[in-house]
């Protein structure tokens, strides 16, 4: 019979635990003593024992490593990616759903956000803690690796970190952030569906949201239907919806004006690369619209929680708010969107990427 705790079970253990506190030395001394060497990585690990299953804080992940690699002058970025199989996900109502034996289902659909970035090295795997560890041991001279030892063992929370810290301090010292962009071939994906679809007229990304999960941020798609059939033959813009194929309402096929993205099969990098090349985007605040969020383009997000001071330099003036990073034209509002304010905000934005078209068609 196995003995359980057993002298050779108990020496097992104690072994497993020396080697991980070695790996977790050499990982913080590998920092420290690392000679200067411009070659070196940036390694981003992503912990699914403290940060959520979701699109949104992986893009924030990924504007992250942009202002790390240009702080540290670092050269490629790897992502490293843990879980533990028995406890996949973090405790959070809108994730209560996924479980140790769905987790790898669900993940299939967050991973190509992990890809989008313009100075992607790996992507990598784990399905334990201790072989992140190890890997991180054997490899730290090649990385500057974060988060940090601390935020990692402490199971940080990393979102207010990214804002409070690496954002706002970089955008202090250098007036604007990196842009979140596509890898090549998603941009040149998107730039031909847009030439297939949508132009001569100007595309308008929309994201729409229902997930019964989590209700709170839902879009009201009454409002957004109103809204597309108003700007039909009065605006030269077709709005592409970005949805998943459970949130697509099939009265969108009825408006000459919406394209519907999912009717073409397209992957979440391809909706990403979509509102990366879109003149303005609009939307429910979550996930994919991240994207707009590390652009310079005009983006009005709709139905936001946040408030004044959510985190470091945002400021909220009435029902709308914007990041300290954020131009005039990118808004974050209070409330539930209505066919009337998501034509003022759309006029808006419009009234600016018009005169922006006309001036480069005169040039």
């Amino acid at each position: 019979m196995t003995q359980l705790f057993g002298p050779r079970n108990f020496a097992s253990s104690v072994r497993a635990k020396c080697r991980r506190l070695l790996n977790l030395i050499r990982w913080v001394s590998a920092k420290i003593f690392a000679p200067g060497d411009e070659r070196r990585r940036l390694l981003m690990v992503y912990d699914f024992a403290s940060q959520p299953l979701s699109i949104g804080d992986i893009l924030v992940f990924q504007e992250s490593s942009l202002v790390l690699r240009a702080i540290h002058d670092l050269g490629r970025i790897d992502f490293a990616l843990v879980y533990d199989p028995l406890h996949p996900v973090v405790t959070d109502p809108a994730l209560a759903h996924i479980d140790a034996e769905s987790f790898l289902y669900y993940l299939s659909s967050f991973l190509p956000a992990a890809q989008v970035n313009p100075h992607l090295g790996s992507v990598l795997f784990f399905d334990s803690h201790a072989a992140l560890e190890s890997y991180i041991g054997d490899n730290a001279h090649r990385y500057h690796v974060w988060p940090t030892l601390g935020q990692y063992a402490g199971l940080e929370y990393l979102f207010y970190y990214c804002f409070d810290h690496l954002f706002y301090d970089y955008f202090k010292k250098n007036g604007s952030l990196p842009s979140l962009v596509s890898r090549p071939a998603a941009r040149a994906w998107a730039e031909r569906f847009v030439d297939e679809h949508v132009r001569p007229a100007t595309a308008v990304t929309v994201q729409l949201r229902r997930n019964p999960q989590n209700p709170a941020r839902n879009s009201n798609y009454e409002a957004w239907l109103a809204f597309f059939a108003h700007c039909a033959d009065r605006f030269p813009a077709k709005f592409v919806v970005i949805c998943g194929r459970s949130e697509v309402d099939a009265r969108l096929r009825t408006l000459n004006n919406v394209v519907v993205a999912k009717d073409y099969g397209t992957s979440v990098e391809q909706d990403l690369a979509l509102i990366e090349i879109g003149g303005i985007h609009m939307g429910a605040c979550s996930g994919p619209g991240t994207m707009a969020q590390f652009s310079s383009k005009p983006y009005c997000m709709f139905n936001s929680l946040m408030d004044h001071g959510f985190v470091k330099g945002f400021k909220r003036e009435g029902d709308h708010g914007r990041f300290l990073f954020s131009g005039e034209l990118q808004n974050w509002v209070i409330g539930k969107e209505t066919a009337e304010s998501l034509q003022v905000e759309f006029d808006r934005m419009w009234t600016a990427v018009a005169a922006n078209i006309t001036h480069d068609a005169a040039r």
